[in-house]
């Protein structure tokens, strides 16, 4: 049942983004929210775990992301926009490898509380889904970050303690905190800003 209603969550945050698109007010709303549900998730959830596995390495590699797509439009400045679908593609694995794992922490042994944390902050994970990939890679790449996330957090939940031990390992730690610094980056810049 936790699984179910993950996934409702997910699919409800663009109908609740897209339901305040056409009121400023609202859109402003939506926008602080994602940019701070970003934030929770990136420093309370992501940052922390990877700490764990990898120590002081995954800070450096977290500022590392957060410096990476400022270098990258340096050095191609004419391909800003690449840059920036680049990033939002890294994002979006990263929230791939972090469904596995809300996967995992939807399964009844995790506990009730660590379930339902999970669920409500799918909510503003869809939304930031679909504030951050339509506009850049439209519609269709959209739904299938929203699939894959389905698909992600499902293998998490029905394989479970092989998705832990997978989820643990050090690479996949800092590959978490590289992501990490690319969250920060484009919730501190947007998706499309020039330095």
């Amino acid at each position: 049942m936790t699984l179910i209603l993950s996934i409702l969550a997910l699919l409800l945050g663009p109908l609740i983004y897209v339901a305040g698109e056409k009121n400023r007010v609202a859109q402003r709303v939506f926008n602080i929210l994602i940019v701070v549900a970003i934030g929770v998730i990136v420093f309370v959830h992501i940052i922390p775990d990877a700490y764990g596995h990898a120590g002081n390495l995954a800070i450096i590699v977290a500022v590392l992301g957060i410096v990476f797509p400022i270098v990258l439009e340096r050095l191609f400045r004419t391909a800003a926009d690449t840059a920036h679908r680049l990033i939002v593609i890294l994002a979006a694995l990263g929230l791939l490898l972090h469904a596995v794992i809300d996967g995992i922490a939807l399964l009844p042994t995790s506990g009730s509380n660590l379930a339902y944390a999970i669920i409500l902050h799918r909510i503003p994970v869809g939304m930031a889904i679909w504030w951050s990939v339509k506009p850049n890679l439209g519609t269709a790449a959209a739904v299938g970050v929203f699939a894959a996330i389905i698909v992600a957090s499902s293998v998490g939940y029905f394989v479970g303690d092989f998705a832990l031990q997978v989820a643990e390992a050090r690479s996949i730690a800092l590959l978490q905190a590289f992501v990490s610094g690319s969250l920060i980056h484009v919730g501190i810049f947007g998706i499309k800003h020039d330095h």
